[in-house]
């Protein structure tokens, strides 16, 4: 108040749930690493996982936590006075009204898509099916455990039906789905989730959209999880490694995997696939397959198809009419031949239509690329 600020507005604990990675990114280089989890929160577990698989934070945030001494709270002396009071007089001089509060609702659009239509709108036919999309305001977490992350309320199904939409997908990770044999705890609470989905699954079904499944596996494990398991061990990187699809006792997990999933939730559109980018999956997921004493006699293109092969197995063993979707995101160009003529005949194949298209820029020749 002494800069002429109004009072902070009150923040909800929704405002608050949906800010944490800006609460994250504006802190990092600023807070130690304690008093960053004091401002959260935040366990130091929870953080770690949010570091780690909301969409590569760590990654984006430099890969590094600057060390940062404590902030500590000092009484203003005069010249902290002083600036406070020219800081104050800009303010009355740019807004004379005061800066006033938001006239918005920070997040205020979630309410909005979320709410019912207030009219009913036929539904757009589109030219193309499956037309599928992710949710808007969709929060990183474990929705189908958590209720309240709901990424598809009812509102926002209908919205999404009377534009054309006839499908949404949420990420699934399959340990958290079904019995991991290897550490069951991983698993704790999967019977919830799949009931949790099997209600989204049907509540979509009634706007005519179908619910697909991001599958990005099998995901790779702490090194310590390979100290009694050393057969299953592949490409390590950093403290994790892969836990190797050529390994037999994978094989048979990917499949049963699946095939359970498809049986407690019959109805379930399909699953997409990633197979050579994001987590570490596959030992060739990540282009160093060479590093497993497995895959490193076998053809990049043999052990990521053979991912789609797994998944289809699964499917196919069950009265499921989900569909496989391949999609091409991060194989080499010399890949992609071998892979799509040993995907399964059922599985269809996505790629990104605008991918190495040559483009112009401000006098510089480049080609479409992940970010360009």
């Amino acid at each position: 108040r002494a800069m002429g600020l109004e009072g902070p507005p009150e923040i909800s604990e929704e405002q608050w749930r949906r800010s944490y990675i800006t609460i994250i990114r504006r802190n990092w280089h600023l807070l130690p690493y304690e008093q960053l989890l004091e401002l959260l929160d935040w366990s130091e577990e929870e953080m770690a996982f949010t570091l780690r698989e909301d969409d590569f934070l760590y990654v984006k945030l430099g890969n590094l936590k600057p060390k940062c001494d404590p902030l500590i709270y000092e009484e203003p002396n005069d010249a902290t006075r002083a600036r406070e009071a020219e800081i104050a007089a800009t303010l009355q001089n740019v807004f004379p009204k005061g800066v006033g509060a938001p006239g918005t609702p920070l997040f205020d659009f979630v309410r909005e898509l979320s709410s019912p239509m207030e009219e009913e709108i036929k539904p757009i036919k589109s030219l193309l099916s499956p037309r599928f999309c992710y949710s808007y305001f969709a929060l990183y977490g474990d929705p189908l455990l958590e209720p309240e992350l709901d990424p598809f309320p009812e509102g926002y199904l209908e919205r999404l039906a009377a534009s054309g939409v006839d499908g949404v997908w949420l990420q699934g990770v399959l340990f958290k789905l079904a019995p991991y044999p290897w550490d069951p705890k991983l698993s704790e609470g999967h019977e919830t989730r799949l009931e949790n989905l099997r209600q989204l699954v049907a509540r979509a079904k009634e706007h005519g959209i179908g619910v697909y499944l991001y599958l990005n596996e099998p995901r790779s494990m702490p090194l310590s999880f390979f100290e009694d398991r050393p057969e299953l061990k592949g490409v390590v990187e950093g403290d994790y490694a892969a836990v190797c699809t050529s390994a037999t006792p994978v094989q048979e997990y990917l499949t049963e995997a699946v095939a359970y999933v498809c049986r407690q939730v019959p109805d379930l559109a399909g699953f997409f696939t990633i197979t050579a980018s994001e987590n570490l999956t596959n030992c060739w997921s990540h282009h160093r397959g060479e590093g497993c004493p497995r895959c490193s006699n076998r053809e990049p293109s043999e052990v990521i198809a053979e991912v789609g092969q797994l998944i289809q197995a699964g499917i196919d063993s069950t009265s499921s009419e989900a569909r496989l979707i391949s999609w091409d995101w991060g194989w080499k160009d010399e890949w992609a031949k071998g892979i799509i003529d040993r995907l399964p005949k059922k599985a269809a194949h996505m790629s990104v239509s605008e991918w190495s298209i040559p483009i112009k820029r401000g006098g510089v020749d480049s080609v479409v690329g992940e970010y360009s």
